[in-house]
């Protein structure tokens, strides 16, 4: 088995997919802010402001995966903010790559995260991975994200970035939020509810990862599920995920960013991605349609 190292490891996905490479067989290390001695794995402390890190993380390692990255929900984009969230992304890539560079090591592949905002608002256009960047912040943050793991590419590591979309569990990320109305009997949408949401079920976004390790994959790739919905669409579909009735009202795009400003373009953006590269890699969901990943996460 192997030794992975991971950036961002205690974050939504990262927690989820530590578990499961560790369940695999694989030595699963995690890079942390802080000492964490009573960690679930072993744990090495990293500051990617200041740019230091423990050398002992990449003893012997195979993989290394960063997920590393500010919020991009939870406070205003404020200019100070927005420097945040792409320092945060960029400046860990720098410290792994300029790290990796002095140490003289070379895992096998290098996966980075990146995120559908990429593609910024298109509508109803179908988004493959050779489309060109959107305009705005999500696109911007993410175009320098990608751009950053050129600093990897120049040792001759392989590299693969996956595009994360819209990842669903009910504890966590934009569905825990969706479900709160719920509770009221009511289901929201935003705006008319016609843009596309490009989802992906926990464990999907956690077998992209593994799936990407297994075949040595490089390259850019979606990860979504192969059948995007509108936001309308979801909006509608839980409250019968949840055996539930619930009245399905909008909430006015005048009112997201009255109350979100710029960061209203998280939900109210469009973004209809293929995940037809993945597929033919051979990757098999386990959650391909939308109906089915809500049972599977919402009657559990």
């Amino acid at each position: 088995m192997s030794t992975i190292l991971i950036g961002g490891g205690t974050g939504f996905i990262g927690k989820h997919l530590s578990r499961t490479l560790a369940a695999d067989g694989h030595e699963v290390r995690i890079l942390s802010r802080s000492a964490r001695p009573d960690a679930a794995f072993k744990t090495f402390v990293w500051d990617v402001k200041e740019q230091t890190i423990d050398d002992a993380a990449f003893a012997g390692v195979d993989y290394v995966i960063n997920l590393a990255g500010a919020g991009i929900v939870g406070k205003r984009w404020s200019e100070a903010r927005k420097q945040v969230i792409i320092n945060s992304r960029t400046g860990s890539t720098l410290l792994l790559a300029t790290t990796m560079a002095r140490l003289g090591v070379k895992p096998k592949l290098y996966l980075s995260a990146s995120a559908i905002g990429y593609y910024g608002d298109r509508g109803n256009e179908l988004l493959t991975e050779p489309s060109k960047p959107g305009n705005g912040f999500l696109s911007k943050s993410c175009v320098a994200w990608e751009g950053s793991v050129a600093d990897i590419d120049n040792l001759n590591i392989p590299t693969c970035i996956i595009r994360t979309g819209i990842v669903l569990h009910p504890d966590e990320g934009a569905l825990e939020k969706m479900l709160i109305p719920l509770n009221f009997w009511v289901s929201s949408y935003f705006g008319d509810g016609s843009q596309f949401y490009s989802w992906i079920h926990i464990d999907d976004m956690v077998n992209t990862y593994r799936h990407a390790i297994s075949k040595n994959l490089t390259g850019i790739y979606n990860g979504v599920a192969p059948n995007p919905v509108t936001n309308k669409e979801l909006a509608r579909a839980l409250g019968p995920a949840m055996n539930k009735s619930a009245l399905v009202v909008p909430a006015p795009a005048f009112a997201m960013k009255l109350a979100m400003g710029e960061m209203s373009h998280t939900v109210l953006d469009s973004a209809r991605c293929s995940a037809g590269k993945l597929l033919a890699t051979g990757f098999a969901y386990e959650y391909p349609e939308l109906d089915g990943a809500l049972r599977n996460l919402l009657r559990s």
